[in-house]
């Protein structure tokens, strides 16, 4: 059984005084480190530990599975989104309370926002932390060269740490062997073990990745945690990614500051099948500044919840649910009533598309969406837009907001009449990016912002409430 995430336990009350953590890096995306790191969470998890899960980059389905592995929420953590300090902040506040860190990279080791210096990659965030690699790579089709190929890794930044290495999609124990002689004769890594492929163990993927975590079954953690315990070496793993603990260390100050002229407020937060994508870091933010969160369905309720100040209608798929979200008029003209009175909506990417006129789908199906602003979007699968995104707002008064976030996406505007209201910098973006639609206290944005790492956004929607 699976330890579920008690918020008020101390590290000092969990039986194990010891401290372990890592990031789970690779070659490149597809290598299999969304999987074993699944599987490495439920595996401690059920093993008594309080497991705290990140994921480095930009990324929401990766989250939803570490939650699913661990019952922990997790948390992003981003050095082109955020500052280093911010960074830093973030983990130490949200992994005080466990005694064991698991964290993802993005894509490869080295892969981040430039193709010059570290920044974004899990190499740097990695450092940033202080927690060692447990590097994998795909060894089906090599022996030997499995050794090259760790040893270019491993010499490509004498600053980072490996914990070890494992060789993924190897199915017999001679190829095995071979690969650990090889990698440890060459690289002097601890080999911690290889997984042999199992296609019963795979997670479906559609256009903006894998399924998200919330679609699998519980019993997929359990056979990938069972995978994991029986190839690979964890009494060795525990042994290496044992991490410095404070005796009776404090717990780390807020990563932001208290305000005292933010007035408790309560915000409906859009969370269902069509719209998942929300930085767990954000729903802290409007806790922490006195809100008060309500979820609710645009797919299955019929209004907006009574009570609320503010709508927040992140990302998602609302592509995969045009029809339901059309099919439902009622919420449809609550939402449209809302916005056209002047109350706040926020809406990004998903959120974005919904608050337009229509929607039409990859098989060229029109659906009418909530009409709130006049644009019309077109899912197709083979135009993909994908970045981090450095933006400017004029917000009407003296100061110009920065909001920094990412854009991935597989639509774009069929027709746009509104006017953007953000811009970037040709500096920061080449060609310059175009985003953000306003109607009246309505904002809509394809770029998901990263909320947490400055609150003047947040103070600028409240500002709006009457």
């Amino acid at each position: 059984m699976k330890t579920r995430f008690d918020p008020n336990l101390s590290v000092s009350k969990i039986k194990d005084s010891k401290k372990y953590g890592f990031i789970v890096s690779a070659t490149h995306s597809g290598a299999g480190k969304s999987s074993l790191t699944a599987g490495l969470m439920r595996l401690f998890s059920r093993k008594g530990y309080q497991v705290a899960p990140f994921k480095s980059g930009p990324d929401y389905i990766d989250p939803s599975h570490h939650e699913r592995a661990c019952s922990r929420p997790s948390y992003n953590l981003d050095t082109k989104m955020c500052s280093k300090s911010y960074v830093r902040k973030l983990f130490e506040e949200t992994s005080h309370s466990a005694n064991m860190v698991i964290a993802e990279g993005v894509m490869g080791l080295f892969d981040g926002a430039s193709a010059t210096n570290e920044t974004g990659s899990t190499a740097q965030i990695a450092k940033l932390i202080g927690l060692p690699v447990l590097f994998v790579f795909n060894g089906s089709a090599m022996a030997r060269s499995s050794a090259a190929l760790v040893k270019g890794f491993k010499e490509f930044d004498p600053d980072l740490r490996f914990l070890g290495v494992v060789a993924n999609k190897v199915n017999g124990a001679r190829h095995a062997e071979m690969i650990r002689r090889a990698v440890e004769s060459h690289t002097g890594l601890p080999f911690l073990g290889h997984l042999p492929f199992d296609p019963k163990l795979e997670i479906s993927s559609r256009h903006l990745g894998l399924q998200l975590g919330a679609e699998q079954t519980d019993d997929l953690y359990e056979r990938w945690a069972d995978h994991v315990e029986n190839h690979l070496d964890i009494k060795k793993i525990l042994r290496l990614a044992e991490i410095p603990l404070l005796e009776n260390r404090k717990p780390p100050r807020s990563r932001w500051n208290h305000s005292t002229t933010i007035k408790p407020f309560t915000v409906a937060v859009a969370r269902d099948s069509a719209f998942q994508f929300i930085y767990q870091d954000t729903l802290d933010q409007f806790r922490f500044y006195g809100g008060s969160i309500q979820f609710f369905s645009p797919i299955a309720d019929k209004t907006i919840p009574n009570g609320a100040d503010w709508l927040y209608l992140p990302g998602g798929y609302p592509e995969l649910f045009a029809k339901q979200l059309s099919e439902n008029t009622t919420m449809r003209k609550s939402i449209r009533l809302w916005g056209q009175s002047g109350k706040p909506v926020v809406a990004e990417c998903g959120g974005m598309m919904y608050l337009g006129k229509s929607l039409t789908t990859e098989e060229g199906t029109k659906f009418k969406m909530a009409g709130l602003f006049q644009f019309e979007t077109t899912l197709n699968p083979k135009r993909m837009t994908l970045g981090y995104r450095d933006l400017k707002f004029d917000s009407g008064t003296k100061e110009t907001i920065r909001l920094k976030g990412h854009e991935f996406h597989f639509s774009h505007f069929s027709n746009n009449p509104e006017k953007p209201q953000m811009t970037s910098d040709t500096k920061a973006s080449n060609p310059a990016v175009a985003d953000g639609y306003v109607f009246k206290n309505s904002i809509a944005s394809y770029t998901h912002i990263y909320w947490g790492a400055d609150s003047k956004w947040l103070k600028h929607i409240l500002s709006k409430l009457r």
